[in-house]
């Protein structure tokens, strides 16, 4: 029983110290308390639950080596020995060590913290590349299928669209930005094309263009399609096409071209009705066209509409 007592006390001293978000410096107290505390007998029945899937990284057992808990991942603050838990212990594959002091910054962090032991990135079975094998481990945790590691290193993988090109709409005589972000390893090449066209864009079109860059993401491409000085030839589907040597894939966006004078201006626009209409279904607003993203454009009873 009294084993029992030092849990639930071992338990309350870190809920109070990061509850009250106490600095490091102002928690020796505390630890103090709780070196102070003694091992009593083991009594696994009496040890608090520890929920199944509900540490990602790992389970440790506590400083009596009696009950078992959730280990701390990578980040977290730990304990640098096992002659006192505070913190808690790190968890399989992590080590508990000091920060290093930054540049510009006189002192390291007064508290150690979980670090990964192997620092090289890591293939996982799930396709995805991960900085270290604690964070795949820690995203197996999450996982339904669980996550492992096949092999070192960035993953070779086919193009995968992150973000693709969304539908849009406008006016004559105004512009639109398509976007499209693609990962894959290695890098893909990413192009544009016109749905009915063979040829990729921008051409020789003179209000058109592409740019590209790398990231955000590593190992990932991001590109915008821009048109300018929007004509009704303009309207179609647009395709954002990746490919590199492990295969290719592709995503679309539609542009709607409507002529200036079908469009509202917001000052033009009864707010009350609009919202009424938008709860019954239907945005009707007499011969003109109010843009909205939920639905699409038809007309019924000599009125243009949108369903939402």
């Amino acid at each position: 029983m009294a084993h029992v007592w030092l849990c639930v006390g071992l338990s309350l001293t870190a809920w109070v110290g990061g509850s009250l978000g106490l600095p490091p410096q102002h928690l020796g107290w505390l630890r103090l308390w709780e070196e102070g505390a003694q091992c009593g007998d083991c009594l696994p029945a009496l040890c608090p639950p520890v929920r199944p899937g509900g540490c990602p990284a790992g389970r440790v057992r506590d400083r009596c080596d009696c009950c078992e808990r959730c280990a701390n991942g990578a980040g977290q603050r730990c304990d640098p020995d096992a002659a006192q838990e505070f913190y808690g212990r790190c968890g399989e594959g992590l080590v508990c060590r000091r920060k290093a002091a930054r540049r510009g910054h006189s002192r390291a962090n007064p508290e150690p913290a979980c670090t990964c032991r192997d620092k090289g990135r890591v293939c996982g079975s799930d396709g995805w590349t991960y900085p270290n094998l604690c964070q795949l481990k820690e995203a197996s945790s999450r996982s339904e299928r669980g996550i492992r590691a096949v092999g070192a290193g960035t993953c070779r993988s086919a193009p995968r669209i992150l973000r693709g090109p969304r539908h849009t709409s406008n006016s004559t005589g105004s512009g639109v930005v398509f976007g499209c972000e693609v990962s894959a390893y290695p890098l893909p090449s990413v192009t544009w094309k016109k749905r009915g066209s063979h040829y990729f864009l921008p051409g020789d079109h003179p209000r058109i263009s592409v740019q590209m860059r790398g990231g955000p993401q590593r190992y990932s491409v991001s590109t915008w399609l821009q048109i300018q000085g929007l004509q009704l030839s303009d309207a179609g589907v647009y395709s954002c096409i990746s490919q590199n040597a492990l295969g290719e894939t592709s995503a679309t966006g539609k542009l709607t071209v409507l002529r200036q004078g079908e469009l509202l201006s917001n000052k033009h626009i009864d707010y009350k009705r609009l919202l009424g209409d938008v709860l019954k279904g239907t945005v009707i607003m007499g011969s003109g066209v109010f843009s909205c993203p939920c639905g699409g454009l038809g007309k019924g009873r000599g009125h243009k509409y949108l369903a939402c």
